[in-house]
């Protein structure tokens, strides 16, 4: 009997059971239990302190008068595999949270039900991540594959069923891997620090193509359409084929001012990417020519977040950070997509978590002694609305609810201590 089958067997048959080996990777069945719900966002990394496991929690009554409520709540199930959590990422219909190893342990990867709370699968890893997963899922169709999630440790791609978690495969590589994986139904790209881009074929050693820029790659490859966007250290963005490469007549290449080190993103017909020049560049992906660029005052190094308010009501928000005094000073700039006009800007932002109906919620930058807090702003005029302290939980990673697009999703934070407790909140109807 295959492994795949036996890990769905024993997902229907064995409900109580704590652990099931699948290829590689353990099915860890929940059950409902806490707070009535099914027993349970390029994260901050912040460390949760000192605290005692599985206290970490904002309380209803803190959360009710600003019109939000806790969805599902998970304390920690197994303290000696869930603590130690090192990296929180939203990909899909996942929560995705990777653990430490610990001394004569493994870590750990898992996938959580964004939904319920549910621990659908999770799998061993042999070190810590150092960069995020990654998920594909292939396009809708009757005979269409199951999704697939990409992560690499030592230089070695490893291939993780999206829905069961079973390992498909696993590909050593032949140069150093500086950047997150992104892949399209047939290939995977990935940045080095030998400044070449890759495209590689699933489950083989062949390369499919390599393009070399002119320092480290260190934001991940874009795949967009039958195109990969590759922004380079050496202060260029690319335009590449996912199947040739550079492909003269269609690739391009854009110069900004200085390097860049973050993802870029895109939406509708547009590429976006940070650069270290002070510029937020929005290029236009047939052509690559500029079709604005906003002047940030400070070096870009993270992934600008895009969300529609409304339709065509698009905006960009960059956090530009300026290291020049003796404390480091984190601007949000909120940029409209169809004009690169500024609308606001908010000191003291860490980074951007979710678009709400009316609120953007961001994490402050808090100062020596001040609480860290989940901001919600007025996402029109940046106004603050109120905050609410949110200490002990290490790991907020960034909402983007497709783009805003996703109407269940917008508004919800999803809050994850070090120890492997989640909170997600959601906005009141």
């Amino acid at each position: 009997m295959g492994s795949r089958m036996l890990s769905r067997i024993l997902q229907v048959l064995l409900p109580a059971c704590v652990l099931v080996w699948a290829a590689g990777c353990r099915v860890h069945p929940s059950t409902a239990g806490e707070d009535g719900a099914a027993g349970a966002a390029s994260s901050t990394g912040a460390s949760a302190g000192a605290r005692k496991p599985g206290t970490a929690r904002i309380p209803d009554e803190v959360l009710r008068p600003h019109g939000l409520e806790s969805l599902w709540y998970n304390p920690p199930r197994d303290a000696k595999h869930e603590r130690g959590v090192h990296s929180v990422e939203l990909l899909g219909e996942g929560l995705f949270i990777a653990a430490l190893p610990r001394e004569g342990q493994k870590g750990l990867l898992k996938m959580v039900l964004r939904s319920n709370g549910h621990t659908r699968w999770y799998c061993d890893l042999s070190e810590p991540l150092r960069f995020p997963p990654a998920a594909y899922e292939y396009p809708p169709r009757p005979d269409a594959r199951q999704g697939e999630v990409y992560f690499s440790q030592l230089d070695t791609v490893h291939c993780v069923d999206l829905r069961y978690g079973d390992t498909l495969w696993t590909q050593k590589l032949e140069f150093p891997v500086s950047t997150r994986i992104d892949a399209d139904d047939v290939g995977f790209f990935v940045g080095s620090l030998n400044g070449r881009a890759y495209g590689l074929k699933k489950n083989t050693r062949v390369e499919d193509w390599t393009y070399r820029t002119g320092d480290a790659i260190q934001g991940a490859p874009l795949v967009d359409g039958g195109n990969v966007y590759v922004a380079s250290t050496d202060g260029v963005v690319y335009r590449l084929s996912t199947r040739g490469g550079f492909v003269p007549g269609s690739s391009w290449k854009l110069p900004t001012g200085s390097r860049i080190v973050a993802d870029p993103t895109s939406f509708s017909r547009w590429v976006i990417a940070g650069s270290t020049d002070y510029k937020l560049y929005c290029l236009e992906k047939n052509g690559g020519a500029v079709f604005w660029a906003f002047q940030c005052e400070a070096p870009v190094e993270e992934p600008p977040v895009v969300y529609s308010f409304r339709p065509n009501q698009e905006h960009v928000y960059c956090v530009a950070v300026d290291r020049a005094g003796r404390k480091e000073k984190r601007t949000l700039f909120s940029v409209k997509l169809s004009t690169g006009e500024e609308t606001w800007r908010a000191a003291g932002v860490r980074k951007v978590v979710s678009l709400g109906k009316s609120n953007l919620y961001v994490l402050n930058d808090p100062a020596p002694g001040e609480p860290r807090s989940l901001i919600a702003l007025d996402a029109l005029s940046g106004k603050e609305k109120y905050h609410i302290p949110v200490e002990g939980f290490g790991f907020v990673p960034t909402n983007s609810a497709d783009q805003g697009r996703n109407a269940k999703e917008r508004g919800r934070i999803y809050l994850v201590a070090e120890d492997g407790t989640i909170q997600v909140l959601g906005e009141r109807l």
